[in-house]
């Protein structure tokens, strides 16, 4: 199913059924500020499966978590004073922050890495979304090889239309990464762009 919705008001009742889908283990692809992504309930076993056969070999890509808010972020990172002040005053907005990962949620996730991304987005998209629910999502970038740059709404389609349950179409979106910020204990790492 594909649904268009506008990029600044998007339809509530359009979103509501992206934030079905996912509370029914599905996967959408959707919207963010940096390019269009895919993804999933954080919370799903089945669901994070059907994300990882859509993306493998799956842990060479990047992965984060999208939370509705830092609040969040402490039931799947350990988000330190330290972390929790760099963070406050720049989300949401365009980074994703790797910090250490509670170790149930490395199991949970079923990766062996010590650390998780997290992400706010700014995208009218999530704003509207997490008002119909709370449930974190993993997300990934909407391609399966590195070299691939899709914008165009048709091109994702016909790439991902039959692959997902669901997409949101809001027209033609630029890629834009996030920066990427690593903070463990009182060390801050600019992995990808700046920390502003």
């Amino acid at each position: 199913m594909r649904l268009e919705i506008h990029p600044e008001n998007p339809q509530s009742r359009f979103v509501q059924q992206a934030a079905t889908v996912l509370e029914k283990d599905g996967l959408v692809l959707y919207p963010t500020e940096s390019g269009y992504a895919i993804g999933c309930n954080a919370d799903s076993i089945k669901a994070i499966h059907k994300l990882y056969a859509l993306k493998k070999p799956m842990k060479k890509f990047l992965m984060a978590l999208i939370l509705p808010g830092l609040k969040q972020a402490t039931d799947f990172a350990h988000v330190s004073n330290f972390a929790f002040d760099i963070m406050k005053s720049r989300i949401p907005g365009p980074y994703t922050f790797i910090l250490p990962a509670n170790p149930q949620i490395a199991r949970k996730l079923d990766v062996k890495r010590t650390e998780i991304g997290v992400r706010f987005p700014t995208h009218p998209f999530f704003k509207e979304l997490f008002m119909h629910t709370d449930i974190p999502i993993l997300s990934t970038a909407a391609k399966i090889s590195e070299n691939e740059q899709f914008t165009n709404p048709d091109d994702l389609y016909r790439v991902f239309g039959h692959l997902v349950d669901l997409m949101i179409d809001c027209g033609e979106i630029s890629i834009n990464p996030t920066n990427v910020i690593r903070i463990d204990g009182r060390e801050i790492e600019v992995i990808r762009g700046t920390l502003d």
